[in-house]
């Protein structure tokens, strides 16, 4: 080992000895965690529900948009 190593390995060391942690840290963090979770989750669920409301939307504007007379569907013959 080099002295520079050893100096970032002793410094390192009097840092994590100083490290104090709460008895409910692991809880603190999966709470805020799961919480992280339930938003992504909620935001991409709401994004792709306006994804198909948009996309639903403009069919519905592009089929209404042709003349009566134009029948693209449902074109009978006879009734002409």
């Amino acid at each position: 080992m080099t002295t520079s190593e050893q100096r970032i390995e002793e410094a390192l060391r009097s840092m994590a000895s100083g490290v104090t942690t709460s008895p409910d840290a692991y809880r603190q963090v999966r709470s805020r965690w799961r919480r992280r979770e339930r938003r992504r989750r909620l935001v991409v669920a709401a994004l792709a529900t306006a994804v198909i409301v948009a996309a639903d939307g403009i069919a519905l504007w592009a089929l209404s948009d042709a003349p009566p007379e134009q029948h693209i569907i449902f074109n009978d013959p006879s009734a002409r």
